[in-house]
């Protein structure tokens, strides 16, 4: 017995060390680093030693045909399939269907594995080894739907093995199952509690569903033992946009870009986070770096940048970034690309006192898209500014009617009528806008208009 043990050893484990999951990084997919474990190979190999009710079982006659495979196995693994293969038949033990499998699986050879593991669980139903390898070929195939259900039979028929429940774990989470993966994923860590990958896969289900505190409470550990892995730090950044701590998100992206680890979409998501805090010299900052890394076909962080470098009144370099956009891009800008970057170069024009070329561009971008109310509301201070109030007056009103602009139009309306004295028609447009959203800036103003109001009698 001792020796059929060996040999088959041999048979099933001969050069999978060759073989390696497709994963993306070890951080999303457990499957990154499982042929470099010699623990994981042994595993997967095994010694396949006759486990009553659990194995199939080996005539006399086939254990001699798998002795004389042994050699070719050691010279040349596909010749070996060659003379296996015609051995496999339907009264042959599922054994030599699991060996077959496992030999095409060691070549690369998914499909014709994945054949012979089923071969194999058919003709012998309680195969749990044939049924967890059937699993592990199904996730390196990238099949997380058929991989869930051959790997949890495994599960059912008594395998005990941490590896096992992460990749039904990592399946369930493939599919957007999150509370499955879930559940699975603790009990990989009850399994294996210093397998960094299941920790990372149960903080991704907090965060699928929106359990941002553990999420970031579980992060904090993993950060304990790997204060350099960037991954962690990203992952953690994400808890804390969803906890609605954006400020903490950006911290932990900063230490990001600090290791020299951050990618443009790093530095994106921090110039944004950095706007929307209102602190647009750090913004600028992050943008800026992202154009430095950005490729010319990277259109959406460009436009960020030049929002930002209109805004913080850096017009030369702000044209500048838009003409290599348009020169780069020409042939593929979208629509609303397009119309972005019209947005901007009346801005500049307008900043600049090219009222002339920014009405053109405005009336453009009206033409094109009706609903642009950042637009009509820039026309409409072009005509304010030129003491053409009738027709302010007409677009400002159009521009209050878009549900996303209603309350910029009515105070920039306002405004205008309050620069012209015209105090009690300004006040109902701006009681308004505080109904929308109250503010103490505009509270005071607003005071401050209807005591002029009043004061005209």
């Amino acid at each position: 017995m001792k020796t059929i043990h060996c040999l088959l050893l041999l048979v099933l484990g001969l050069a999978l060390n060759a073989t390696s999951l497709h994963a993306q990084r070890s951080a999303t997919n457990p499957g990154a680093e499982l042929w470099n474990d010699p623990e994981f190979v042994k595993t997967f190999i095994g010694s396949y030693a006759f486990l009553i009710g659990y194995e199939p079982k080996i005539s006399d006659e086939e254990k001699e045909a798998l002795r004389a495979l042994i050699d070719l196995i050691k010279a040349s693994p596909q010749a070996a399939i060659a003379q296996l293969r015609p051995q496999v038949k339907t009264s042959s033990s599922a054994a030599f269907d699991f060996i077959l499998a496992n030999l095409y699986f060691q070549e690369g050879k998914l499909q014709e594995a994945e054949q012979f593991y089923k071969t194999a669980v058919k003709k012998y139903p309680n195969f749990r080894r044939a049924y967890k390898n059937l699993g592990l070929v199904q996730v390196q195939g990238g099949n997380f739907k058929d991989a869930i259900p051959s790997i949890a039979k495994a599960l059912e028929l008594g395998e005990v093995d941490g590896r096992a429940y992460g990749l039904l774990a990592y399946g369930y989470l493939t599919e957007g199952k999150y509370y499955p993966a879930e559940a699975a994923y603790r009990q990989a860590i009850l399994i294996q509690p210093d397998q960094k990958d299941w920790k990372i896969g149960l903080a991704r289900c907090l965060l699928e569903t929106e359990r941002y505190n553990e999420a970031i409470s579980l992060f904090d550990t993993l950060l304990q033992d790997e204060p350099d892995n960037s991954d962690f730090w990203l992952l953690q950044s994400n808890a804390f946009i969803g906890n609605e701590q954006s400020l903490r998100a950006a911290q932990n992206l900063e230490v990001v870009r600090r290791m020299g680890k951050a990618e443009l979409s790093t530095l994106t998501l921090l110039g944004d986070i950095y706007m929307n805090n209102t602190i647009p010299d750090l913004a600028l900052d992050a943008y800026l770096s992202a154009v430095e890394m950005a490729q010319p076909q990277d259109v959406d962080a460009l436009l960020r940048a030049t929002n930002i470098l209109t805004r913080s009144t850096n017009f030369e370099q702000a044209a500048n970034l838009i003409s290599d956009i348009r020169k780069n891009n020409a042939l593929t800008l979208s629509p609303g690309q397009d119309l972005e970057l019209l947005n901007q170069e009346a801005k500049i024009a307008r900043a600049e006192g090219n009222d002339d070329a920014a009405v053109v561009i405005l009336n453009k971008i009206v033409e094109r898209d009706a609903l642009n109310g950042e637009a009509i509301i820039e026309l409409a201070n072009y005509y304010a500014d030129k003491d053409m109030l009738p027709e302010a007056i007409n677009r400002y009103e159009q521009a209050a009617k878009i549900n996303a602009f209603e309350r910029q139009a009515l105070i920039a309306h306002g405004q205008t009528l309050v620069r012209n004295a015209k105090y009690r028609d300004a006040l109902p447009l701006l009681k308004r806008a505080l109904q929308l959203k109250p503010e103490p800036n505009l509270e005071d103003y607003t005071a401050r208009v209807e005591r002029a109001a009043k004061s005209q009698g």
